[in-house]
C-alpha cells in the first residue's frame, strides 16, 4: 500500500469517527493536505508549487485570527495587540 495513501486514509478516518477535539480536526487537516501535495507533487509539480504556497499562507493567517479571537474572548481583554 502506498504511504500517501495510507496517510490520506488514517487522517481521513481520524476526522470522520474521532473528531472531538478542535485540535484533532486540524491536524487530520494538515494531513490530508500534506498527502494531496506529495501525491501530486510527482504529476505535475508547478501546480503543487502553487498550492503549497497558498496552503502555508492560508495557514499563517488562520492560526493569526485563531489566536487574535482567543485572545478577545479570553482572559486578556486589552485592545493593544502589540
Amino acid at each position: 500500500m502506498n504511504a500517501n495513501l495510507l496517510l490520506f486514509t488514517v487522517a481521513l478516518m481520524k476526522m470522520l469517527f474521532n473528531s472531538k477535539h478542535l485540535l484533532t480536526m486540524f491536524i487530520c487537516l494538515e494531513l490530508i493536505t500534506l498527502s494531496i501535495i506529495v501525491t501530486s507533487w510527482q504529476i505535475m509539480w508547478s501546480q503543487t508549487l502553487w498550492f503549497m504556497a497558498v496552503t502555508v499562507i492560508h495557514s499563517v493567517f488562520g492560526m493569526l485570527l485563531l489566536l487574535m479571537t482567543m485572545r478577545q474572548l479570553g482572559s486578556d481583554k486589552s485592545i493593544n495587540l502589540f
